[in-house]
């Protein structure tokens, strides 16, 4: 059985959290950690009957394109209590 659900008619192709991280070219635990953070995050969509998420795949680019980067703390350089 494939792991992609055939998209309806408003739907793009839809890929759960893996091939979605695959896709991104980052970590399944780093896309947990955005979807859970921060709410502009796409919606996962469910099969009927199903408890598997699926992301569509061009509306999961766009967010991750548009997000604001920022750079990370150096904690090398901060004074040590």
């Amino acid at each position: 059985m494939p792991d992609k659900q055939e998209p309806g008619p408003d739907e793009g192709e839809l890929v759960n959290l893996s091939q979605l991280a695959a896709e991104l070219g980052v970590t399944r635990q780093w896309l947990h950690t955005l979807r859970t953070t921060d709410p502009a995050f796409p919606q996962s969509r469910r099969k009927p009957g199903s408890t598997r998420e699926f992301w569509d795949l061009g509306e999961a680019r766009t967010y991750y394109k548009a997000r604001e980067l920022r750079q990370g703390e150096r904690t090398d350089l901060k004074a040590k209590e």
